[in-house]
């Protein structure tokens, strides 16, 4: 099944062809499970039915198989008395027959009276959906025993049909037939994702928030535990959450708060059944959105807490997110610890270098932000904002001197004047650090900036943006080398920018096949 949504930054894979076969029965001769007090052979009539139907079905000639059907419809239109006592029977029946006539080529769900046998209104037209249904409820209404058999018996070849083009239309685009067929399909039976998966498609298509959120709820209980239904139930259960989230951004008040909780839930609910998913960060970021609208904001830790117990068992892109979300939540110490996991199974990771120098700075402790920020420079030697945490860490540890108080009217002594001195000379040497390392930011030629990095299994693609600081034009050549968690350079990419203007900004992709990429760096552009 091919269905493309519009809404969200992350898209779960559909299966290109959903699996769709007729429930098979171990049936009886009458078509019903034992289980069922259904006796379908009683008058003798009904029992010879069962004949007809199976010569109907064997038959290969289209007026062969036409005859036999009429026949029995017929036989069941014109002689109702004879079955008054055994509805259940009666109604199995008719449903067989209805089922085969719906299969016929040709006949379309509303056939004349007359073309499938019956004698009665002749020129009327009979709905066979409709039709259909009236005669299973009838079957469970006189024989409630039957009624998990009948459950069955409606995913019949029908069912299969309609639930097939409300696909098929689903995906070219037709939606008016898609939403036809879907109602269709639920007329038989109530009891699977992909109907409800068509119409919450439509919805969304129509931007009917609701309605498609409704039918995505649909799509996630009647798929319960089946691992078939997987990737149909986690795309609709990612759909639902974006979408209980946006309509949460929406609202205001309580139905802001209710919507936001169930889109937590929701996200809760995703991340659970997709911990490895590379979509595991904004999912998770989402979810930390949520609680915030929902105003639960206490509740933010817990989006994180297994990272923090078991590090290890992620992966640094995740564990980077984490690190932002506690950031957000004013939990620094959390965002140190995640920060410092994700540079431990990734030294290369670009983002946690830069959030736990910084991280570092909004606690006060300037003399730790400069380890992270020297492996920083030497794989993004660019980038403007890492060069300028050696500044904010210079003045933050200047105006970190303590200087010795001199009392008014009192003679200094040589211990004194000297502490003095030492005290001067070291913030001026951590104010010249200052000046130092905003003249390197402010003096680069080019600035460069990342704007994504998509690493896949066996490819690897890096955009940056290049914005040109220098009066004069610049052109250069940029190499990156891609690299795997011990350092070593597993691919490379070279790329011509330019010509530049000051102020000029243009992105470039650098695209190599390679595998197990971790982190990337280029040589300082000069």
């Amino acid at each position: 099944m091919r269905l493309s949504f519009a809404r969200g930054s992350v898209a779960f894979g559909v299966a290109s062809a959903f699996s769709l076969a007729p429930v098979a029965l171990s049936a009886q001769p009458g078509g019903v499970a034992s289980a069922c007090a259904l006796d379908a052979n009683n008058p003798k009539e009904l029992g010879i039915m069962e004949l007809t139907i199976q010569r109907a079905r064997a038959a290969q000639a289209p007026a062969d198989r036409q005859s036999a059907l009429k026949g029995m419809m017929k036989e069941l239109d014109t002689k109702p008395e004879r079955y008054a006592k055994n509805p259940g029977g009666f109604n199995l029946r008719m449903a067989q027959g209805l089922t085969l006539w719906a299969m016929e080529p040709g006949i379309g769900y509303t056939p004349a009276r007359a073309s499938l046998g019956f004698v009665t209104n002749p020129t009327a037209t009979i709905d066979l959906i409709d039709a259909l249904d009236g005669a299973y409820k009838a079957i469970v209404a006189a024989q409630p025993s039957c009624d998990s058999d009948v459950k069955a018996l409606r995913q019949n070849e029908v069912w299969l049909a309609a639930t097939r083009r409300a696909l098929d239309a689903s995906n070219s685009g037709d939606l008016d037939t898609a939403s036809i067929y879907a109602q269709r399909s639920l007329k038989l039976s109530t009891q699977s994702p992909y109907p409800h998966y068509v119409l919450a498609n439509v919805a969304n298509q129509k931007k009917d928030r609701a309605a498609a959120i409704g039918h995505w709820k649909q799509v996630i209980a009647e798929s319960g535990a089946d691992t078939s239904y997987r990737e149909l139930k986690n795309n609709s259960l990612y759909l639902m959450s974006v979408n209980q989230l946006e309509a949460a951004e929406a609202a205001s008040g309580n139905d802001q708060k209710m919507l936001a909780k169930e889109a937590a839930g929701s996200f809760k609910q995703l991340l659970a059944v997709n911990p490895d998913s590379p979509d595991a960060p904004n999912i998770m970021s989402s979810w930390a959105d949520a609680l915030k609208l929902a105003g639960d904001s206490t509740a933010i830790p817990s989006v994180y807490a297994d990272m923090l117990a078991k590090p290890a068992s992620y992966s640094d892109v995740a564990l980077s997110m984490a690190a932002v979300i506690a950031t957000r939540a004013n939990k620094t110490d959390d965002a140190i610890a995640l920060n410092e996991a994700a540079i431990a199974r990734n030294p290369n990771a670009r983002d946690a270098l830069r959030n736990l120098a910084a991280t570092y700075y909004g606690k006060d402790d300037f003399s730790k932000m400069f380890a992270p920020s020297r492996k920083l420079v030497t794989i993004d030697p660019n980038n403007f904002d890492a060069w300028m945490m050696f500044a904010y860490a210079s003045q933050g540890l200047s105006k970190a001197v303590k200087m010795p108080e001199a009392k008014k009217g009192a003679v200094q002594t040589a211990e004194q004047r000297k502490a003095m001195e030492a005290a001067n000379v070291e913030r001026k040497a951590w104010n010249d650090s200052t000046l130092k390392y905003m003249g390197v930011a402010e003096g680069l030629p080019v600035k460069v900036d990342i704007t994504s990095f998509q690493r896949g299994a066996k490819e690897v693609t890096l955009t940056l943006q290049f914005e040109q600081q220098a009066a004069t034009d610049g052109n250069y050549t940029v190499t990156v080398e891609f690299l795997n968690a011990a350092g070593a350079v597993v691919g490379t990419a070279t790329s011509p920018v330019g010509p530049l203007k000051k102020g000029e900004k243009k992105s470039v992709p650098f695209k190599a096949a390679a595998e197990n990429v971790t982190g990337y760096r280029y040589n300082p552009i000069k």
